[in-house]
C-alpha cells in the first residue's frame, strides 16, 4: 500500500517535472518565434518605405551646440511609423567638455517622433577616458540622454575588463552602471598613476 502511493507520487513528480521542461521548452521557442516575425517584419518593410536616403547625416542642436550626430550608409523612411532603418550606423554624443562617445552598428533603427535611437548587430562603443563596449544590441533614450543595453555586454578600460548582463550609461552624468552576473579583471591593482613633474 505504502509502496503504491510511493510510486504514484514518484509518477506525479516526474509527469510535473516534464510539464515543467516542455512550458519552457514551447516558452522559449514562442520567444524566438516572435523575435524572428519582428526582424523579418523589418525586412519586408524596408520594400515599402517612403523614402530612401544613402550617406545619411543628421545633427541634434541643443541650446546651440551639437548634442549628437547620426550618419549611416542608407536610411529607409516610414512615414507612418515615425522611423528610420539605417544600416551601417555611426552614432557620435559631443559632452560640452569637447569630449565625444561613439557608436557603431550595422543596423539601427531612429525614431523620429521620440528621437530615440536602437541599434543592433555587432554594437560597438567607444568612451571617454578609453572604454570600449561591445554588445548585440543597444538603445539611446533621448529624453533621458541615456545609453543603455539589455544584451550581454563586454566592457574594456586601461585597467581591465567588465562583463555583465545589461549596462547604462548617462550621458549627462557620465556614470555608467553595470548588473547581472557582473565580472572584473584587473590589469593592474592599485591603478598606476602618473607622477607629476
Amino acid at each position: 500500500m505504502i509502496s503504491r502511493k510511493l510510486a504514484q507520487g514518484f509518477v506525479l513528480a516526474v509527469a510535473l517535472g516534464l510539464t515543467a521542461v516542455l512550458a519552457t521548452g514551447v516558452y522559449r521557442g514562442n520567444t524566438r518565434k516572435e523575435q524572428q516575425a519582428e526582424r523579418l517584419s523589418e525586412v519586408r518593410d524596408a520594400s515599402e518605405a517612403e523614402m530612401k536616403l544613402t550617406d545619411m547625416e543628421y545633427t541634434e542642436m541643443q541650446e546651440g551646440r551639437r548634442l549628437w550626430s547620426l550618419k549611416a550608409s542608407e536610411a529607409k523612411y516610414f512615414q507612418s511609423e515615425q522611423r528610420s532603418l539605417l544600416t551601417s550606423v555611426h552614432f557620435t554624443f559631443y559632452f560640452q567638455n569637447g569630449e565625444e562617445a561613439s557608436l557603431h552598428s550595422e543596423r539601427g533603427i531612429l525614431y523620429a517622433g521620440s528621437k530615440n535611437i536602437e541599434l543592433w548587430d555587432s554594437v560597438r562603443a567607444t568612451l571617454p577616458r578609453g572604454f570600449e563596449v561591445s554588445t548585440e544590441r543597444i538603445f539611446y533614450e533621448h529624453q533621458r540622454q541615456v545609453i543603455f543595453s539589455e544584451t550581454p555586454i563586454q566592457i574594456a578600460g586601461p585597467e581591465g575588463q567588465l562583463s555583465g548582463g545589461n549596462w547604462e550609461y548617462s550621458l549627462q552624468e557620465r556614470k555608467a552602471s553595470l548588473k547581472g552576473g557582473v565580472k572584473v579583471t584587473l590589469s593592474s591593482w592599485p591603478p598606476t598613476t602618473n607622477p607629476t613633474q
